[in-house]
């Protein structure tokens, strides 16, 4: 498991939404610049979260970008799932068929609780406590 760089863009662009005025709209071109981060890149990152309904957008010459709901209601957990999809510390835990061992396997249960644990911390980490 590894946080990519569309998470932590993703939680830039988050916090400096959730600066924005409630209600007020942000390009993406805008955030982009504010966030150093690369306009088409972001474009997707952007489209992700919308999808996750953490976004809502707009389109058109009044279109953008704003919270979905309050910052405080955003883990980083949601965004990890809405711009990598599942998290998965081990294919085992996800595909039985993976490993032929999987029944009798000591080091799976291991893998569970880490994967419940990274999840659990995640989940307790909003975009609010990061600004």
């Amino acid at each position: 498991m590894k946080i990519t760089r569309a998470c932590d863009y993703a939680i830039r662009a988050l916090v400096e939404l959730s600066n924005a005025r409630d209600g007020v709209i942000s390009l993406r071109s805008d955030l982009a610049k504010i966030t150093n981060v690369p306009n088409s890149f972001l474009g997707k990152i952007l489209q992700s979260l919308a999808r996750a309904e953490i976004l809502v957008s707009g389109r058109g010459k009044k279109g953008g970008f704003r919270l979905a709901r309050p910052a405080s209601q955003i883990t980083i957990y949601d965004v990890v799932i809405a711009v990598e999809g599942k998290l998965v510390v081990a294919d085992c835990l996800v595909d039985t068929g993976a490993c032929p061992d999987v029944d009798v396997c000591k080091i799976r249960s291991v893998w569970n609780n880490m994967q419940a644990t990274v999840t659990q911390k995640m989940k307790e980490v909003s975009i609010e406590d990061l600004k």
